[in-house]
């Protein structure tokens, strides 16, 4: 059967089904053929739109497969090979393999070739560019996103989602995945999946690979083959003069590719294409001596090269500035309607003229240096070609065109932290080595690609671009530089949410510092490095300290901006924080309410910052202990919060941890066990387990364990997280003392009494020393020390112990407060042992009165107090 170039390319080749390389194109007379009939499909055939749609028959879930090589050649062993590793019915668990081999080698076209023969193997296929880890997060979120995963919008979610769902073969059990160009393992190996019934492909120049990914090498063609390529791409050329090209370029596909696309164009015999390139070999030698295999290829691309400078001056300085971009597509867009940058000569007149531009491109796509994609509107060049040309120029020349890059690269800033274009740049971030750059609009995208990187939830990346910055512009431009500065503050608030507090907090306290001293004391800026530096305090632990410097920054802001400006609300929300943490409840509603009214007259009801408010006030008033009200505005808060941001969303999450509490504290203790154990899975899947909010949460968890009766699970969870809560913050951080006393009342109620009681006993010493005997951590923690001791039968120390934190409780917290009833029915019963009736019955009945009316008759406490069960009380450390 003989078709046409157009049909062939339009409807055959995209066939998956077919075998492009089966066919040769040959030259045909079409003499007294119309133009019209040979475009067109035979009689009575389907629509070509109907050919190349029933033609696809790509699995269901199909993205950033690159299309099929029609002059794709050889490689059967190596697709046997290959099928044999991955193919469906082989090893149980996921099936890996690495393609690895030189740049040009062919890695990528040989995944690709392999795709299309066993589409009908998966029902998913998933293409992830895999350079850099970005990339990575970026290619499986994409794919989150396909799959219509709840965790899909930001990186730290979705790409654990995928994991998850890849492992319980939802929606498909038979998948693909693609890495490509992936060069280091560090980098790749923590993305791929583990389990499931899929399979991973690898292509790199790596090829140390481990674990279960399986190297397999991908050599150069072998003679026959290259001979047959040449061919198939069209060059003319015998059997001899095959041979003899093909040796010279080292059997290497690309070059061959190269050489093919050149000797086309210009019609140049062969022996003449030889004789000039043996002509810059020994150019080359002296440039580039790494190999055999590589100079060949340079010295095949650099006869191209020649040929377009002369040719096309414009175009070849075009592949000049584009050669220090990252290996990835390029929008052409970069390059269009560029009125105020400088380059070089020709180039210039380019940037500014569409016309100009899109002959410079033809040109390069015609001597194939470079892969144009008119669909998409991108350029890419291979890794090589790059060397190469960067190899051509003088040392002036590479820094003129890398610079050139930079501010290409500038231009093309959205100025917007949540704008996808941050998406295209960031593989050029490290490669331009833009944060080398001095020219300022280079310098502020790197600030924007930060800030994106945060906002789209690589936190950590975030933080490894913000430190490279800060050290690299410290040491260049001076620590006090505004950009210096405005990273600094981003990365100290980076650290703390990854929960590097000690990095953060000598980061902030430096950039306090320099920020006083550029812009005064009284500067917004350094008020706000200011209250950084509060934060630090209280992850520290030192929450008096910190409840200081907030008293003395609120004072200062209203002094100097007013009630309602920004800076002054900000104030007052930390301050409230801090009034929290340290017992001060009631002034800390005060702050909250006050500072709630004054935001809703700015933002709303739903603005961000009304939701935070509208928590420290549901805060206060569970700490004040009118449980039933905290929780109401605590479903308000987490049905809005959801609605706004989201249910992946950091304060989302919060929000649900907050709301477990307050439902325990109300009392339903079975639905308080199912939101925080939901809220723990979502931070498990976005963070780790042992990040702050995740601590928080496994800890409210461990207790609704407890309250549910499951006191096993209760007590292994509640271990594991004084564990990490001592690891991260240390031992004596009231959240860590916080969770020891959660976890005594688990080991007491296990009967390992004993243990409790010295766990309680050193527990309230470190808090009388961090905070205060008078906190009402410790007052929680004397409470369950005496319930320690009355059941080791030290009933004594109990009641002595007991009556000194009743008078503590009822000063501190109130007669009514849910914590003073549990002291005073507790005591109740430690007199009743010590056979003082009279008081023990008195101080009983009150308590039973108080139980009914602050927590009505229905609560499992009223009803425990009726009962005659001890109390027990619970620490749900505030955030910091």
């Amino acid at each position: 059967m003989i078709v046409s170039d157009v049909f062939f390319h339009d409807v055959v080749a995209q066939d998956p089904a077919a075998d492009p390389g089966s066919y040769r194109q040959i030259l045909v007379s079409v003499k007294g053929t119309s133009t019209s009939a040979w475009l067109s499909l035979p009689d009575g055939a389907a629509p070509r739109s109907q050919v190349l749609k029933q033609a696809e028959g790509v699995p269901p879930v199909w993205g950033n497969v690159p299309p099929r090589n029609s002059n794709f050649t050889g490689r059967v062993e190596l697709l046997e090979q290959l099928g044999n590793r991955l193919a469906p019915g082989g090893a149980a668990g996921v099936r890996s393999a690495a393609l690895h081999g030189m740049g040009g080698v062919g890695k990528t076209q040989l995944a690709v070739e392999y795709i299309y023969r066993r589409l009908h193997d998966y029902d998913i296929v998933w293409w992830v560019q895999a350079t850099q880890p970005a990339q990575i997060r970026a290619g499986l979120t994409e794919l989150a996103q396909k799959l219509s995963l709840p965790e899909g919008s930001e990186a730290t979610t979705a790409v654990p989602a995928v994991h998850e769902a890849l492992s319980r073969g939802d929606p498909h059990r038979r998948w693909l995945l693609v890495f490509d160009s992936a060069e280091s393992p560090d980098v790749v190996l923590p993305f791929l999946p583990t389990e499931g019934s899929g399979a991973v492909l690898i292509t790199s120049r790596n090829p140390i690979w481990s674990g279960n990914v399986r190297p397999l090498e991908v050599p150069v063609l072998t003679r026959r083959e290259s001979v047959e390529l040449l061919h198939r791409l069209g060059l003319e050329v015998g059997d001899d003069e095959g041979r003899h090209l093909a040796e010279t370029l080292g059997d290497l596909p690309l070059a061959i590719e190269q050489a093919a696309a050149w000797g086309t164009e210009t019609g140049m015999p062969v022996r003449e294409y030889l004789r000039l390139f043996h002509q810059k070999v020994a150019e080359i030698l002296e440039r580039s001596p790494s190999g055999n295999d590589e100079v060949s290829v340079a010295a095949a691309w650099n006869v191209s090269f020649d040929e377009l400078r002369d040719r096309n001056p414009t175009a070849y300085q075009l592949l000049e500035v584009r050669a220090f971009f990252a290996p990835e597509p390029i929008s052409r867009s970069l390059f269009t309607d560029v009125r105020d940058v400088s380059i070089s000569g020709e180039l210039d007149g380019a940037l500014r003229d569409s016309l100009q531009l899109g002959a410079a491109i033809r040109d390069i796509n015609r001597y194939g240096l470079a892969k144009v994609d008119y669909r998409s509107g991108t350029l890419l060049l291979h890794p090589l070609v790059q060397v190469v040309l960067r190899n051509r120029m003088t040392t002036q020349r590479q820094v003129e065109m890398r610079h050139g890059a930079h501010l290409l690269l500038a231009k093309y800033d959205p100025h917007d932290p949540i704008s996808s274009k941050y998406q295209d740049v960031l593989p050029h971030v490290i490669a331009l080595e833009l944060i080398e750059c001095t020219d300022p609009g280079v310098r502020q995208l790197v600030i924007n690609v930060i800030q994106f990187l945060y906002i789209s939830g690589d936190h950590e990346e975030a933080a490894r671009l913000a430190t490279n910055a800060v050290e690299n512009w410290s040491d260049r431009l001076g620590e006090t530089d505004p950009h210096v500065l405005e990273v600094a503050s981003y990365l100290g608030l980076y650290l703390w949410v990854l929960g590097r507090y000690l990095e953060a907090a000598r980061i902030n306290e430096r950039t306090f510092e320099l920020r006083r001293k550029v812009s005064g004391e009284n500067s917004e800026q350094t008020i706000k490095a200011q209250l950084r530096v509060a934060v630090d305090l209280r992850t520290s632990g030192d929450f008096a300290a910190a409840r200081e410097l907030n008293e003395q920054i609120h004072q200062k802001v209203m002094r100097l901006f007013g009630n309602d400006h920004r800076i002054t609300l900000q104030a007052a929300e930390d301050l409230a924080v801090s009034l929290r943490l340290c017992g001060s409840y009631e002034r800390a509603l005060e702050l909250d309410e006050d500072n709630h009214l004054r935001l809703s007259q700015v933002f709303g009801d739903d603005g961000v910052n009304i939701l935070n408010t509208t928590i420290g006030m549901a805060l206060d008033r569970r700490e004040l202990g009118e449980y039933r009200r905290a929780r109401t505005e605590l479903e308000n808060v987490a049905e809005r919060t959801t609605r706004v941001l989201g249910d992946d969303k950091a304060a989302t999450m919060r929000t649900l941890t907050y709301l477990s509490v307050a439902r325990r504290r109300d009392g339903d203790y079975s639905s308080a066990l199912e939101l925080s154990g939901r809220a723990l899975e979502l931070y498990r899947r976005r963070y780790s387990d042992d990040h702050p909010s995740a601590l928080d949460c496994a800890l409210a968890h461990s207790i609704d364990l407890r309250y549910t009766g499951d006191l096993p699970e209760a007590h292994a969870l509640g271990e594991r997280v004084l564990a990490q809560y001592r690891a991260k913050l240390g031992e004596q951080h009231p959240s860590s003392l916080a969770a020891a006393v959660n976890l005594a009342v688990t080991l007491r109620l296990r009967d390992k009494a004993a243990v409790a009681r010295q766990l309680n006993e050193q527990s309230l010493k470190q808090l009388a020393a961090a905070l205060s005997l008078d906190h009402p951590y410790a007052i929680v923690c004397a409470i369950d020390l005496a319930s320690d001791l009355a059941v080791l039968g030290d009933t004594v120390a109990a009641s002595v112990l007991g009556s000194t934190t009743l008078r503590l409780a009822d000063s501190v917290l109130g007669p009514d407060h849910p914590t003073t009833l549990a002291v005073s029915l507790n005591h109740s019963f430690d007199l009743r042992a010590l056979g003082r009736t009279s008081e023990s019955e008195a101080l009983y009945v009150e308590a039973l009165i108080q139980y009914r009316r602050v927590l009505g008759a229905a609560h499992p406490a009223t009803k425990g107090a009726v009962a005659e069960v001890r109390a027990d009380c619970d620490i749900d450390p505030l955030p910091l």
